[in-house]
């Protein structure tokens, strides 16, 4: 990866960034227990709003192309909510029941449709 022209368009200076991340790599691995061992020492919360606001955008534009097609809309929105409330039932996650969720009121919507 460090060696393709997007790296430098001059083939004998691409070997800088492979050398750059080389040694982005090796402080990475000198450092990575210090840096564990300080992510452990914040609260728990703490870490999980940072990594909320780091998936933030990827959320964002994922509900935004969800959304979309309004044919879709309101299956699409009752998946993302049943998902978002953590519910378990009978010991499986939220995830599978948004999709179920959403599975039966696009069907419900689809029936309504062809009814109509």
């Amino acid at each position: 990866m460090c060696m393709g022209p997007q790296a430098h368009e001059d083939r004998s200076r691409r070997y800088t960034a492979a050398v750059c991340c080389g040694a982005l790599y090796v402080a990475i691995g000198l450092f990575g227990a210090v840096i564990t061992g300080l992510l452990t020492a914040f609260p728990k919360e703490l870490i999980v709003a940072i990594a909320g606001l780091a998936l933030l955008g990827t959320i964002g534009n994922g509900l935004a192309a969800a959304l979309r097609d309004e044919s879709h809309r309101e299956a699409a929105l009752i998946t993302f909510l049943v998902t978002l409330s953590g519910v378990v039932v009978a010991g499986v996650g939220s995830a599978f029941w948004g999709v179920v969720a959403g599975s039966i009121a696009l069907f419900v919507q689809q029936y309504r449709r062809s009814q109509a």
